[in-house]
């Protein structure tokens, strides 16, 4: 899979009356600032950066055996205790101030 890499210009030239945005974006294991002085564009940006992020993050798990996990999740619940029902009334008046 070839890599797509956008152009990187060396100057960056805005109206006087309009800002930057700077978004700090991890590209390729480094840390870099991408500058936008669009601000829906930086939005756009920042929304694909979080999306990207959340897939890589749920690549993560795909290796994951899940009839297994749900399994193990089922022993832990069952091996301890239950806990005591709780009566809001009681907790309600636990409160300082109640």
């Amino acid at each position: 899979m070839t890599e797509r890499h956008e152009p990187s210009p060396a100057s960056l030239t805005v109206r006087e009356d309009q800002g930057l945005v700077g978004i700090v974006v991890a590209e390729n294991g480094r840390q870099t600032t991408r500058f936008f002085a669009d601000e829906d564009e930086a939005d756009d940006a920042l929304a694909d950066a979080g999306t990207r992020a959340a897939l890589r993050e749920i690549g993560a798990w795909a290796d994951l055996d899940w009839d297994e996990a749900v399994e193990e999740l089922d022993r832990i619940r069952h091996a301890g205790a239950p806990s005591p029902p709780l009566d809001l009334w009681d907790a309600i008046c636990s409160i300082p101030g109640h």
